[in-house]
């Protein structure tokens, strides 16, 4: 079962008042073990927050493109022998954080931070968050990484308190090729990515400045390159919905028969692909997923099921709104009226079912958030509050989607087909 990839790691920070932050206190610490150890990190690196109150990596100084902002040798990346054995991968994890003051990665965990923020299968299956999602993706599937830890690692039996937080650790943090210290702590933005990467030959990674960096700037990496995830699974994996440029999917029964019944359904969405025989050639519009798709660049602006060479750029570079504009105004002249015609009534489908509507979730969304300030300004930490929170702020952006792509749906010019999808 694949959790991760190579380039998924470490959830947004938490915002918190710099001045008592723990881990800005404790950063410099971190750095000195680093570099004691074999590592090197750029000094115009620092944690701070952004304009938005998100703690993560900053730039504190200019940083010219192409710098080596962090160069993490294989001696210090947490792996197992078998680096494809996943439950090895959270045991050797579980046996660090054991050891304490013992292991020579005391001080990397002892920063790490995976408690301070929840996931969706942290949430009770008994309370009001997992019904909160109002059937919307990941519905059904908010449980599936830590049901898959249960029952591949423990042979079903109940982790430890120490195991959970080892798991969290590995389904949060590392990346294929193992825990990768500093690397990890980058926060992720697809629109405003400004670092690539680059495997030593030591087994060790480096982190390379994309684009110039400005003082103040966020260091950014992705955690979902290319559309090979959505924001769905972003939201899953690491419990926040990411900023634009967002990847939304979605299914429906008839859309599932008919890839039951036609394989290769999804690829004669748009005009000019030609498909025969098992082995089809070449083809000029790759769909990104069989299911229904939309990619959201800003709050009026989407691509309808967008091609893989669409959302290539998603963790590997930046462009324009106006180069967006462009391709999005092309893609949709060659994306048939009838496969339109189909997202479109899924959508109609799913708010026909759902139980409240976009103006509604926001108001619950700032009640909610009200009822929770409340309860920590009297120092208590309500987690089930916060979890109907994260989950009502996450239909919101799933509805939000789901009435631009409608709007986009019954707004645009697309090719007229009469051809039986």
């Amino acid at each position: 079962m694949r959790l991760l990839h190579l380039f998924s790691t470490y959830a947004v920070f938490a915002a918190a008042s710099g001045s008592d932050d723990p881990l800005i206190s404790k950063y410099p610490g971190l750095v000195s073990w680093f570099t004691s150890n074999g590592g090197k990190i750029d000094p115009r690196i620092t944690i701070g927050y952004d304009d938005k109150g998100i703690r993560g990596m900053i730039a504190s100084d200019l940083i010219p493109e192409d710098t080596v902002l962090i160069d993490c040798p294989g001696d210090l990346v947490v792996k197992p022998e078998d680096i494809g054995n996943q439950c090895a991968h959270i045991e050797i994890i579980h046996e660090h954080l054991q050891a304490g003051e013992q292991s020579k990665w005391h001080t990397y965990f002892d920063f790490d931070d995976s408690l301070g923020s929840r996931v969706p299968g942290e949430w009770r299956t008994d309370r009001r968050a997992m019904t909160e999602l109002q059937g919307l993706p990941p519905s059904g599937q908010t449980h599936r990484h830590i049901e898959w830890f249960r029952a591949h690692c423990k042979a079903g039996q109940e982790p430890s308190d120490l195991e959970i937080r080892a798991f969290k650790i590995f389904l949060t943090r590392a990346a294929d090729m193992g825990l990768i210290p500093m690397y990890d702590l980058m926060n992720h933005h697809n629109g405003k990515i400004n670092t690539h990467l680059q495997k030593s030959d030591d087994g060790g990674l480096q982190v390379i400045a994309l684009t110039d960096i400005a003082p103040n700037e966020p260091i950014y990496n992705t955690y979902a390159r290319s559309g090979w995830e959505s924001s769905v699974d972003v939201f899953n994996t690491y419990g926040f919905v990411e900023d634009y440029p967002q990847l939304w999917q979605w299914g429906d029964n008839e859309l599932d028969q008919r890839i039951e019944n036609d394989p290769q359904h999804h690829f004669f969405r748009y005009i000019g692909n030609k498909l025969t025989g098992e082995s089809p050639d070449p083809i000029p519009f790759e769909p990104n997923t069989p299911k229904y798709e939309v990619l959201v660049l800003s709050p009026d602006i989407a691509a309808l099921f967008p091609t893989k060479n669409l959302v290539s750029i998603l963790g590997n570079g930046q462009r324009s709104m106006e180069e967006w504009i462009e391709l999005i105004d092309s893609h949709h002249r060659v994306l048939r009226a009838s496969a339109v015609s189909d997202l479109l009534n899924s959508i109609k489908n799913l708010f026909e079912n759902m139980p409240t509507t976009v103006e509604e979730d926001r108001r619950i969304l700032a009640s909610e958030k009200y009822a929770m300030q409340k309860v920590a300004k009297k120092g208590r930490n309500d987690t089930n509050k916060a979890d109907v929170v994260q989950a009502v702020e996450y239909r919101l952006a799933f509805k939000e989607a789901l009435q631009l792509a409608m709007d986009v749906a019954e707004k645009g010019t697309f090719v007229e087909d009469s051809d039986e999808l």
